[in-house]
């Protein structure tokens, strides 16, 4: 049976005061979906398939690069892996993490990054970079990998540089997002609340709300104010966005995986899965197998 929750993701060297770069084959043990306090900067070199960032859901192919903020939720599947033989595609991803204790540091310390500001408050959202800037930073992040000394901190300054400028960057399931929050650790912590439990049936926006010691209906304006949805429907989409990768990782039978990301009957789990993916989980658990690009309506 496979992973419900999005598995928290504990990055091994503390990255309060740097920023680390590495690669990974897929499958990997956080190619889930999994969450973590680090700002993340995403790339896939090769492969084609469906990615998922808090609410949003798209299709993605190589040089696809999104940044997520802390604790938002995320995974890419690839389509058509071979499940008979090794299973492996190599080195598919390219990841630079950095702690938000080194990203205040650095605005802080340095006037010229002050723009780094607004940018990694739209990651709270996730964004996906225009492919002429993902072009860049592609090659600056494969320099970061053997990079060290000074050398190392230019080409992370420049990475920064390129996607700040980038006018053509959107934002995923954050959508339409325009203030920036006063209280981001606050909304940090309820996303990771959210995260930790979304697929327990009895989950409320309520206990939600009493993790920070809110009244409902404060609780509600701070959510829908910066999330541009219900804390009911957050909860939705990450429950069918995980049941998402069961259908395409796992041969469970669906009435489980309804069970599993926390559906209480199957009846509920397919009408949501209709309206949020726009097919049947059996069509789609059978057209992400087949390996074809089909397209996956995203809900507003």
């Amino acid at each position: 049976m496979g992973q419900t929750k999005p598995v928290l993701e504990v990055i091994e060297a503390p990255l309060e005061r740097t920023f680390r770069v590495y690669s990974h084959d897929y499958p990997f043990a956080y190619s889930g979906w999994h969450h973590h306090p680090e700002y993340e900067l995403h790339l896939i070199r090769r492969s084609s398939g469906q990615f998922y960032v808090g609410t949003y859901a798209g299709e993605f192919g190589p040089g696809n690069l999104v940044m997520t903020g802390p604790n938002l939720p995320h995974m890419w599947v690839s389509d058509g892996v071979d499940r008979d033989g090794d299973g492996r595609i190599r080195d598919r991803d390219l990841v630079l993490q950095m702690g938000a204790g080194f990203a205040e540091r650095c605005m802080a310390e340095f006037s010229d990054c002050a723009g780094l500001s607004a940018l990694l408050d739209a990651t709270r959202s996730g964004i996906e970079f225009s492919p002429s800037a993902a072009t860049e930073a592609a090659g600056l992040m494969e320099a970061l990998l053997v990079a060290d000394g000074f050398e190392r901190i230019a080409l992370f300054f420049e990475l920064m540089r390129v996607l700040e400028q980038d006018g053509d960057r959107r934002s995923l399931s954050l959508k339409g997002m325009e203030h920036q929050c006063a209280q981001p650790r606050r909304l940090e912590r309820m996303l990771a609340y959210i995260a930790a439990n979304f697929n327990r049936p009895g989950l409320t926006c309520r206990e939600v709300a009493a993790t920070e010691g809110m009244a409902l209906a404060a609780f509600s304006r701070l959510f829908e104010r910066h999330l541009r949805c219900s804390c009911a429907e957050y909860i939705n989409h990450l429950r069918i966005y995980k049941a998402c990768q069961l259908l395409s990782e796992t041969e469970d039978m669906v009435t489980s995986i309804a069970m599993d990301v926390g559906y209480e009957t199957l009846s509920t789990f397919n009408r949501n899965f209709l309206r949020l993916i726009g097919r049947t989980p059996s069509t789609f658990r059978a057209e992400r197998r087949a390996g074809p690009r089909g397209k996956t309506r995203v809900a507003a």
